[in-house]
């Protein structure tokens, strides 16, 4: 990371782990999210209220149940991200000034200006740039580093 008059440059390879916390929160910020929120919670409570006098059969069901959504689910997202960024391991290089956004991976440079960025998310452990409604840039803490609340400040700003 490099930082000078207002420009912040990042130099980075996308990991699986980056899209995953990706895909993570938009699994829970869906109407998907309220479905496995409500599962998660009723899971817990039967499994609570009825332990003791369930059967073995019925605990085993109640425990794989609650599992599919807190261990399975993010597990199956993983192993996907992880299919999705194998075999790249190109690193990015991602300039943000006060007209541009430059961009350069594989050998290719791309510039977008400002109006072309449709929107800008900032998540806790992330930020992303969306160039259009399904494209964008990641910024993992990872990746930001000290540098975070400077960039969150002058994305807000206005640019």
């Amino acid at each position: 990371m490099d930082r000078t008059n207002e420009e912040f440059t990042y130099r980075y390879t996308v990991k699986a782990s980056d899209i995953w916390q990706v895909r993570m929160y938009y699994a829970y910020a869906s109407y998907l999210a309220m479905v496995n929120i409500i599962c998660i919670v009723a899971s817990i409570i039967l499994i609570v209220t009825m332990w003791k006098t369930s059967a073995d059969w019925f605990r085993a069901v109640m425990l794989l149940f609650l599992s599919l959504f807190v261990v399975v689910q993010p597990l199956v997202i993983y192993l996907d991200c992880r299919r999705q960024v194998k075999g790249k391991s190109d690193e990015i290089s991602l300039s943000i000034n006060r007209s541009l956004i430059t961009v350069e991976t594989e050998g290719k440079k791309e510039t977008y200006g400002w109006d072309k960025v449709v929107n800008v998310t900032v998540k806790p452990t992330l930020v992303i740039i969306y160039t259009d409604q399904s494209h964008g840039y990641i910024l993992t803490n990872r990746v930001l580093k000290e540098t975070r609340k400077e960039l969150i400040s002058f994305l807000r700003k206005g640019r």
